[in-house]
């Protein structure tokens, strides 16, 4: 019996040892390939090449499935990279293969969180390209922001204003593959036709504008429920 007992407790010791490394890996961010961040001079920019333009709270998970959570991250949405702080301050630009990324912060005075994944294809989409999941199910509504900034230089003016300018484009996925979308009942439904009446049906008894992200995102989670 004591043989059983001592069994016991050194598979629960070895359990614990195995827990708390398991814990080291999803916090620790020293370790993870990255580089030094050349930042943007904001100040005299009309715009934010950033999703969010403070540190905000999030979670990486890597394609080796490794999970980083509670980690300051910022998002590039000129670069389309992340950018985190790590345990020692330092700014830096992540290098490690991402799969999925949430990142949360307040906005309007509520909390917002908001999942972007890469991996789709199609379309134009690069597999490494962050897609923002505004839907997620057996089919799924992306959104892909891409920004890029202008220097404007006034005639006969030594001054050069510098603009960030955003553009959008949506996807309907089902698993990996992606097919692009415009924000209409039209494009939308030629994308998932095959529940056309009840999603007809859904449009009209909850009056969605289908021109509106969250509109767009409850006809897509309908769809998923039927």
């Amino acid at each position: 019996m004591k043989a059983v007992f001592l069994r016991f407790g050194l598979v629960m010791l070895i359990g614990c040892c195995f827990s708390l490394q398991a814990h080291a890996q999803f916090t620790h961010t020293n370790d993870m390939e990255a580089r030094p961040v050349h930042e943007y001079n904001t100040i005299t920019m009309i715009g934010s090449p950033y999703l969010h333009k403070e540190w905000a709270k999030g979670t990486l998970t890597l394609k080796n499935g490794t999970v980083y959570q509670g980690i300051d991250l910022m998002y590039d949405q000129v670069k389309d990279a992340i950018i985190f702080k790590a345990k020692n301050g330092d700014v830096k630009e992540l290098l490690e293969p991402v799969q999925e990324f949430k990142i949360g912060y307040i906005e309007n005075n509520q909390p917002v969180e908001r999942t972007f994944r890469s991996g789709y294809s199609g379309d134009g989409v690069s597999a490494n390209a962050f897609m923002e999941v505004l839907a997620d199910g057996q089919v799924s509504l992306l959104k892909r922001t891409s920004k890029k900034i202008f220097d404007r230089k006034h005639y006969s003016s030594a001054t050069i204003d510098r603009e960030v300018q955003a553009s959008e484009d949506y996807y309907i996925a089902v698993g990996d593959r992606a097919v692009k979308v415009k924000k209409s009942k039209n494009s939308l439904l030629s994308a998932i036709p095959d529940k056309k009446d009840y999603l007809e049906t859904y449009i009209k008894s909850n009056a969605l504008n289908l021109r509106d992200d969250s509109d767009m995102a409850k006809l897509v989670a309908y769809y998923n429920s039927l």
